[in-house]
């Protein structure tokens, strides 16, 4: 057997954690253990490659094994304690085996968790059978072993009925299925539970961190879902990964823990492949579910401790700790820190024995999967430097989070807090004890005075007003957060997140300051109040009770709504529906969105995620709310995100979609929702979209059955004279409209002409934009001439350009203030030309002036072309 007979595996927490390393000093780490790789979505459901000779896998979901051991019936001969011989945390089903003080055999123990190894010939004991067998034990530090001859009975019969322990304490000593081999997990602590003799090594399987290994792990995860076909965005994200693990940057160290792997898989999935037909998910969702992975179950407790009374949650321990930690740093600002402030804040004031073991478990098991040393205070120690390691939390958000945590779970109490729960509960305690008391004497005595000790009744209830003040301060805390102005520049939180996963293309910063914006960090607080997080959360001992959350919610709700009444940038308002979706609480975002009725996300990168996040808070609101504009700009939207954004779409009266990645095809979506009988859509800007004559053409067909629409622009389109011609014939079938901007899209004399004349027998029209178009000076005279000795009821405002003829247009400001506004994102030599077109028109209206009050203002004019003109000119031209 190349496998040793008895291995015991450590890793903290039952995970495959780091680079294979030796526990034992003497023991030597051989070959066998020096190549690892993780496929599976959960840190507990492992697959494992040891490199020798051979390739042995061993795989907990898909169960297939090397041959080196034989095939019982149809599954491989390995048995894990996490199924048999239950691990803290397991189902119920494995809980009663465990806990079942009926003796039973090896062999019936098998049986009631594999049937179809019930009457197994490897297990019966004859012969060198059991050399094909292979167990594996998930979890040991949970069972108390007692390898004492006097207290464990000896068996080498796999039919004879023992105690479960019973049955483990003679596998591992090898009476019991000596041949048969053992690989055992559990925490670095507690090795020392089985006596060193009966255990031939001691491995510390760990993650990789060879970035090729790396990408295989990401490429597998990230790709799993499109198996027949590549996604070209997938292979992007993971390029991407593979260049920031390559630069040795804290992720990389991260992913060092398989269970990082996951999670930042799991964020990446997140990020950017929303489908909206999946349950809804969440970024709290996934970290609460990610630490209801590593730690649903686990206690803290002494070593010598043998009763559940000193035993502590230890994902409450973790929030006491290092939560603690993570909350100092997010309100100083810090993400790095010394090994004094670990000392200060993890091992805290003088403890009693119990706590002191408690506290050295914790450091050897648990620590270092939160917090581990900075690549950057690393490197100059290679080279020979002395540098003070500082540590930081392996992934960024996890400090946002756990902050959150510690804050949520009210562990930042004042010392007013602390002395009120202390003396309310003394006081209540003696309150009740002399209230009887009193009152028995009051009906011998009777004496008023007696009555003054009903007031002990209003400590309690004074305690409760000081508990309903704190879940204002986290409100309060939770509001500050989300609207700080040192914050208002930054990019939104989203897109934080992904920097911190994909890295930051382009130069490095020469000077990376040690401060940060923590935005997660009131999302993250919001998130934890969902009732979905609170019931994995209770799960791990952390609970968050209905009361609190009505309190804390009852109190955000005004805060809330104060703030959103203010104009916010673009990022802070993408964060704030971020928090929205994050709550899922479908009142608090209805009375907060009631009062917003501008959303403005102008420059935000939307994503499938940020669209889908937009569509569901307003979905929220009560139909009859409708935003009065949302605007969309340069947001980076194309066809497929459209259709996520519908729903937002309908309850919207100003549409601004300008300047993003529309085509063709875009205009079947937004025909349609125009045609939808529930559209409130007035004004519709599609300025800068390529959308084209066949595009055009498919928008107006929407144009005869919609009866909202007032205001269409579609400047710089790419219309052309047909485009313009059809918007003519289709004019007539729309009686509403009343401003239709057609500027900038090289329609030519003839055509401009039908769509004035078009729009002068149009019942409500009352402005045409034309501007920056192919017109002759002939055209732009008879454009003026035609339109001001019309004879319908009503004139038809063109503007064509900054001049009339010989005087100055009264709508030359508008123009240029369009110009000035799109320039940079226009073909700069097409725009120049139409500039120096506006001068050569301007000069020759200016030498034609007589008054010199007209002169005056031509030159004003004449100075704002210019500028703009310099302003296009000093850039770089456009590609």
């Amino acid at each position: 057997m190349w496998l040793s007979r008895r291995h015991l595996g450590i890793g903290p927490l039952r995970r495959w954690h780091g680079k294979c390393q030796g526990v034992s000093s003497e023991t030597r780490v051989p070959n066998l253990w020096q190549d690892v790789s993780l496929n599976h979505t959960s840190s507990k459901c492992y697959s494992i490659s040891y490199q020798r000779r051979k390739t042995f896998v061993l795989n907990w979901k898909q169960c297939s094994a090397h041959s080196s051991w034989k095939q019982l019936v149809e599954a491989p001969g390995f048995f894990s304690a996490g199924s048999i011989f239950r691990p803290w945390g397991s189902s119920a089903a494995d809980t009663d085996l465990f806990q079942s003080t009926k003796p039973t055999s090896l062999r019936d123990l098998v049986g009631k968790k594999y049937l179809h190894l019930r009457r197994t010939p490897y297990l019966s004991g004859e012969g060198h059978q059991a050399r094909d067998v292979l167990f594996i034990f998930n979890g040991m530090e949970r069972m108390k072993l007692n390898f004492r001859i006097a207290s464990t009975e000896l068996c080498s019969d796999p039919n004879e009925p023992l105690p479960t322990w019973a049955i483990m304490v003679n596998l591992l000593r090898k009476y019991l299925l000596p041949e048969a081999s053992i690989l055992v997990t559990t925490r670095l602590s507690a090795v020392d539970h089985i006596p060193k003799k009966y255990v031939d090594r001691y491995v510390q399987i760990c993650g990789f961190n060879n970035p090729d290994r790396q990408r295989s792990y990401f490429t597998s995860r990230l790709l799993q879902q499109s198996a027949e076909k590549l996604n070209p965005e997938a292979e992007s994200l993971i390029e991407l990964l593979y260049l920031n693990l390559q630069r040795e940057s804290q992720l990389a160290a991260a992913c060092f823990l398989p269970s990082y792997c996951w999670l930042t898989c799991a964020t990446l999935h997140f990020l950017h492949f929303t489908d909206t037909q999946a349950p809804i998910r969440t970024l709290t969702g996934i970290y609460t579910s990610f630490l209801r992975l590593n730690f649903g179950g686990e206690v803290l407790e002494a070593a010598s401790s043998s009763t559940s009374d000193q035993q502590t949650s230890l994902m409450l321990y973790v929030v006491r700790t290092v939560g603690k930690l993570a909350f100092d740093g997010v309100k100083n600002k810090r993400t790095r820190f010394s090994e004094e402030e670990l000392e200060q804040w993890v091992g805290g004031k003088t403890k009693t024995d119990e706590e002191l073991q408690q506290l050295a478990v914790f450091r050897t098991d648990v620590l270092a999967f939160f917090l581990v040393p900075c690549v950057e205070s690393i490197k100059p120690q290679e080279a020979g430097e002395e540098v003070e390691r500082r540590y930081v939390f392996a992934v960024p958000a996890m400090q946002e989070y756990l902050a959150a945590l510690y804050v949520v779970l009210g562990e930042n109490k004042t010392l007013v807090e602390k002395l009120s729960r202390e003396v309310s509960q003394a006081v209540g305690q003696a309150g009740e004890d002399l209230t009887s008391l009193v009152t028995i004497l009051s009906k011998f005595i009777p004496i008023r005075i007696f009555a003054i000790f009903n007031l002990l009744r209003l400590v309690p209830s004074l305690f409760e007003r000081i508990i309903n003040l704190t879940k204002g301060r986290i409100a309060r805390t939770m509001a500050a957060e989300m609207f700080r102005s040192e914050d208002s520049f930054n990019e939104d939180v989203l897109d934080q997140v992904e920097q911190s996963l994909l890295g930051v293309q382009g130069p490095a910063p020469q000077q990376q300051s040690d401060q940060k914006p923590f935005e997660l960090y009131p999302i993250f607080m919001g998130g934890l109040l969902h009732y979905g997080n609170r019931a994995l959360l209770e799960q791990l001992g952390c609970r968050i009770t209905s009361t609190v959350v009505s309190q804390i919610t009852h109190a955000l709700s005004r805060y809330l709504v104060r703030e959103s009444r203010k104009a916010q940038p673009p990022a802070e308002l993408m964060d704030l529906l971020v928090f929205l979706y994050e709550f899922q609480n479908p009142r608090l975002t209805a009375q907060v969105l009631g009062s917003l009725r501008v959303i403005n996300l102008s420059t935000v990168r939307m994503t499938p995620l940020k669209c889908f996040v937009l569509s569901s808070v307003l979905s929220c609101t009560p139909p009859r709310h409708l935003l009065n504009e949302l605007n969309l700009s340069s947001c980076h939207l194309t066809q497929e995100l459209l259709e996520m954004l519908r729903p937002a779409f309908l309850r919207t009266r100003r549409l601004n979609l300008q300047f993003n990645s529309l085509g063709p095809g875009s205009c079947n979506i937004l025909k349609d929702i125009l045609l939808d009988p529930s559209c409130a859509i007035k004004s519709l800007q599609l300025c800068d979209n390529e959308l084209l004559e066949s595009g055009a053409k498919s928008l107006l067909e929407a144009l005869p059955e919609n009866r909202s629409l007032r205001r269409l622009d579609l400047m710089h389109t790419g219309l052309g004279d047909s485009g313009a011609i059809q918007l003519a014939e289709k004019l007539s079938s729309h009686s509403g409209l009343e401003e239709l901007n057609v500027a900038y899209n090289q329609i030519g004399d003839t055509a401009a002409l039908q769509l004035v004349e078009a729009c002068r027998e149009h019942p409500s029209i009352h402005t045409v934009h034309l501007y920056l178009n192919q017109l002759s000076e002939v055209g732009k005279q008879s454009l003026y001439i035609n339109s001001s000795t019309s004879g319908s009821s009503h004139k038809v405002k063109v503007l064509a350009s900054v001049t009339e003829g010989a005087d100055l247009s009264k709508d030359w400001h508008p123009i240029l203030s369009v110009i000035r506004e799109n320039a940079t994102s226009w073909e700069r030599a097409r725009v120049c030309e139409q500039l120096r077109i506006f001068l050569r028109e301007l000069e020759l209206g200016r030498r034609q002036q007589y008054n010199i009050l007209k002169k005056l203002h031509f030159l004003r004019v004449e100075r704002g072309v210019r500028a703009c003109l310099r302003m296009l000119e000093s850039g770089s031209p456009k590609s």
